[in-house]
């Protein structure tokens, strides 16, 4: 099946699915009068144009129709996110370039918290699109400083990974390694970016004052840098409170505070749970630095 003919069935389908508004009145005209759902005339009316021109998109003879008239009728035909992006797909050839529902990115679906929980060995969480924290396992609360004496941790330091990468002391001055330079300058461009996508987004502008109004990290973000969107493939300096695995790696002492950590790279694997667009599944793959081994004794 080619995208003309997807493009058709799938519009067919949903005006076969779609009622007509309770209020107001529709004019039922055309050979399609007795059909189930919406005559093509009907969301012409809908969509304030003329049956012509909607009869184009849905015979997939309207050439790069406008993103905003798609997402006109996303809302006439009730479109799902998913149909959504299969609309995209079949009339422009890729998908749309941000969710059209606002909080679709605010949630996954429960079942991801189980099975972020359940993997064993590698840090990984699942965050929102504003970067709080859906879903984590064991080795990720781990890696966070802990204070000498205290009980090992059950949750993490803070909910909201941006902030606490931005504005928390502990994360600026002992867990992230050239924080100033490696971390600060993409994380902030990261911001930005998120903000740009989502406007509206409450925990985002909450987020962006905060950061903005610290004298370490506003001066930072409010300087113009490359454009960064998300940290897939990249590697980084940090230090990992409990590794789990310590065969060959050095313990390091960061203050007088905290426990030893071990100081490596840390490769952030990301992806997109498919059902919220702007969510995140995080994977670190740490890799300790080297123990210098010693020569032979003379």
């Amino acid at each position: 099946m080619d995208n003309k003919a997807a493009l058709q069935q799938l519009l067919r389908w949903k005006r076969a699915q779609t009622e007509p508004p309770s209020s107001g009145r529709l004019a039922r005209s055309g050979r399609g009068s007795r059909a189930r759902g919406l005559s093509q005339a009907q969301v012409a009316q809908l969509l304030y144009v003329s049956e012509r021109t909607y009869a184009q998109l849905e015979r997939g003879m309207m050439p790069c129709p406008a993103p905003d008239f798609l997402d006109r009728v996303c809302d006439v035909l009730r479109l799902q996110e998913r149909e959504r992006i299969a609309l995209y797909v079949y009339a422009l050839g890729h998908e749309p370039p941000h969710p059209q529902n606002p909080l679709a990115g605010t949630d996954v679906h429960p079942a991801w918290k189980t099975a972020v929980e359940a993997i064993k060995g590698r840090p990984c969480y699942v965050n929102d699109v504003a970067w709080n924290v859906l879903a984590c396992n064991d080795d990720f609360i781990r890696m966070f400083p802990r204070r000498r004496g205290s009980e090992p941790p059950t949750g993490l330091p803070e909910r909201n990974l941006m902030r606490y990468m931005l504005l928390c002391e502990e994360a600026r001055e002992h867990q992230m390694v050239d924080w100033d330079t490696q971390w600060a300058v993409p994380l902030a461009a990261q911001l930005r970016t998120a903000i740009a996508a989502n406007p509206d987004n409450e925990d985002l502008r909450r987020l962006e004052q905060e950061v903005d109004a610290d004298p370490v990290v506003g001066p930072i973000y409010r300087t113009p840098h490359v454009a960064y969107v998300h940290p897939n493939g990249e590697t980084r300096k940090a230090r990992y409170t409990e590794y789990p695995s310590q065969g060959g790696a050095s313990l390091d002492e960061c203050c007088d505070w905290h426990i030893p950590s071990v100081v490596g790279d840390i490769t952030m694997c990301t992806s997109t749970p498919l059902g919220s667009p702007g969510a995140r599944f995080t994977m670190l793959v740490f890799e300790p630095d080297r123990v210098p081994v010693a020569g032979p004794m003379r």
